[in-house]
């Protein structure tokens, strides 16, 4: 097993970017289950899509509550790296009423921040934490 990096260069985020979306979280492992059912673990491959700047940015990925802080990557050369985690979604009821919709940016997608400044810098010092136990 080979560890995934932490994307640190600053390059901008490409439209139409191919992107691996991996939800680890599962709402069974707390013995609870929202009104759908339980949430299940997902690995999605999605596209960048509506990118505001280099910390925030859109996807065509579909998740449901439970998923937030779920990690995006990006290959690099032939790595798959860290750049972003899920800061929560767009899902309007009225634009899709029964899931399973298109993208259309601010009423049905994902949307995530990069790791970036401090943000990243407490990311790192966090993980430096808990592998020094």
């Amino acid at each position: 097993m080979t560890p995934y990096e932490v994307y640190e260069r600053p390059e901008i985020l490409v439209e139409l970017e191919r992107v691996l979306a991996v939800v680890g979280y599962d709402i069974e492992a707390t013995g609870k289950t929202d009104k759908y059912g339980p949430f299940n673990k997902t690995i999605q491959e999605c596209q960048i899509r509506d990118v505001r700047d280099w910390s925030i940015f859109e996807t065509n990925c579909e998740f449901t509550v439970g998923a937030s802080g779920s990690a995006l990557f990006r290959l690099l050369g032939s790595r798959m790296t860290l750049f972003g985690v899920l800061s929560g979604d767009y899902h309007d009821k009225e634009y899709c009423p029964r899931g399973g919709c298109e993208f259309k940016s601010r009423q049905w997608s994902s949307v995530y921040v990069t790791l970036k400044g401090e943000f990243k810098d407490r990311l790192l010092d966090a993980v430096r934490l808990s592998t020094a136990k």
